[in-house]
């Protein structure tokens, strides 16, 4: 039986903060749940499927109950795509948004709303990722390094996504969120990954900054040596901070 509701957290307009397409304005539908516990996570609000979505338009902001049908988050979405243009694409976050893939192929496939999906995901669930790709145009793809996420190791996991993305097409590109914990064997092992499943693929180092805040928890020396380090395995490693937090938006 097909789904006709999916949980989402919120939707707003705002820039693109992190990766290949920073400072681009999107549209941003978070999707509600996430089977990680990060300890850097910035949308602890979003891990849970929670009971309402907040939508932020310019006349101020609405409360909905959830889960929402479908057509009422595609009326939802183009009415911000109309009282907000120009766009650039719709970006589906979380949370994860792979933990509800099934409402996420469902809502595409009868949408009204023409801007290319950019699908920002943890990259740990290859054969949900498989499903969507359809209907998507930009995967952006986190590779979660152990010693700063907290997490168990998701290597396999991380490297079937990335190959998957590649096979299909898709405009790929890879953020390895770092710290002052972040040790410097994974930095070297997710480069290495990253270079072997998409070698043209762009890694983007993404320093982590305090909770609600945009302190960085790693120091300039450091960011240069992991640079160093990513740089002879993968031939283009990037360094980009959340841009957002720099700006104080969304």
């Amino acid at each position: 039986m097909p789904l006709t509701t999916v949980n989402v957290t919120e939707l707003f307009v705002s820039f693109q903060g992190e990766g290949l397409h920073a400072g681009r304005r999107q549209l941003f539908v978070r999707f509600g749940g996430c089977p990680l516990r990060c300890r850097w996570c910035d949308t602890p609000e979003s891990l849970e499927r929670g009971p309402s979505c907040r939508v932020f338009a310019p006349e101020g902001m609405r409360v909905l109950p959830n889960p929402l049908p479908l057509d009422r988050l595609d009326h939802e979405v183009r009415r911000l795509q109309e009282l907000a243009p120009p766009l650039h694409a719709l970006a589906v976050t979380g949370g994860e948004p792979l933990a509800q893939a099934e409402a996420l192929v469902a809502w595409r496939v009868r949408s009204a709303v023409r801007l290319p999906v950019l699908l920002e995901t943890a990259g740990i669930l290859p054969g949900r990722l498989e499903r969507v790709l359809p209907a998507v145009a930009i995967v952006s793809l986190d590779v979660k390094l152990p010693s700063n996420s907290g997490e168990r190791p998701r290597w396999e996991e991380h490297a079937e996504c990335i190959r998957l993305a590649v096979a299909a097409g898709r405009e790929v590109y890879v953020k390895m969120p770092v710290d002052g914990r972040t040790d410097p064997d994974e930095v070297a092992r997710g480069a290495r990954l990253v270079a072997e499943m998409g070698r043209g693929v762009p890694l983007f180092l993404t320093p982590i900054a305090a909770p609600e805040s945009a302190t960085l928890t790693i120091d300039a020396g450091t960011l240069h040596a992991f640079h160093a380090l990513a740089s002879r395995c993968h031939p283009d490693v990037r360094v980009l901070p959340q841009l957002h937090k720099v700006l104080g938006i969304p």
